[in-house]
């Protein structure tokens, strides 16, 4: 069976947020986003995610899928440097998380966004937001088709990718495909490592 990349959709966003929702639940990155020890936590995150799917999708912004025949195994979600979402969309997105997971959720998301914003140059670039395969999958190559399909894409815009991990050992794996470590910044109580592939 052939494994296909292509743009995603407001219908494949239940499936996106599942699978990122699987693969970030555990992520200190996402965690500080949300209240402590909340009994409804892995819910709140999924919702969270799609949410944040739909806006990214009305704004125009490039989630691509992963496809093993009709199953989505992988997803990657970019923005560019510069993305700013419509007003109307950033009202919906607030709303829908503040209802669902509360003011912290709200604050904490546009924290985050305002603090990375100082690690973009003023060049061209591209933000790879999140990366995540099929635990089922991995192994396959699909992690590595995804990044294909974006050094693809920022090639065609003449663009560099930027990006940020929590996790140590993503490093070295990013690093082969590529990317180096230029920066480490501590936010709260969570440590990002910042890479590049800008030459």
């Amino acid at each position: 069976m052939k494994l296909n990349i292509k743009i995603i959709g407001t219908r494949d966003i239940y499936l996106a947020s599942e699978l990122l929702t699987r693969n970030f639940v555990s992520d200190r990155g996402v965690m500080m986003l949300f209240k402590e020890n909340d009994a409804n936590y892995t819910e709140k995150v999924n919702h969270w995610f799609k949410a944040t799917l739909k806006m990214l999708i009305d704004n125009k912004q490039i989630i691509k899928g992963a496809f093993w025949g009709d199953e989505l195994v992988g997803v990657s979600i970019v923005t560019h440097a510069s993305y700013k979402p419509s007003i109307l969309s950033l009202l919906k997105w607030s709303y829908s998380v503040f209802m669902t997971c509360g003011i912290k959720t709200v604050r904490q998301s546009a924290k985050h966004d305002l603090s990375r914003r100082k690690t973009f140059t003023d060049k061209n670039q591209l933000i790879l937001e999140f990366i995540a395969v099929n635990q089922e999958h991995r192994g396959k190559g699909i992690g590595k088709k995804l990044f294909e399909s974006l050094d693809a894409l920022a090639s065609s815009k003449n663009a560099s990718v930027w990006l940020e991990t929590t996790k140590d050992y993503n490093i070295e794996i990013f690093n082969k495909m590529g990317y180096r470590l230029i920066d480490t910044r501590n936010e709260s109580t969570v440590r990002y490592h910042i890479m590049t592939n800008e030459k």
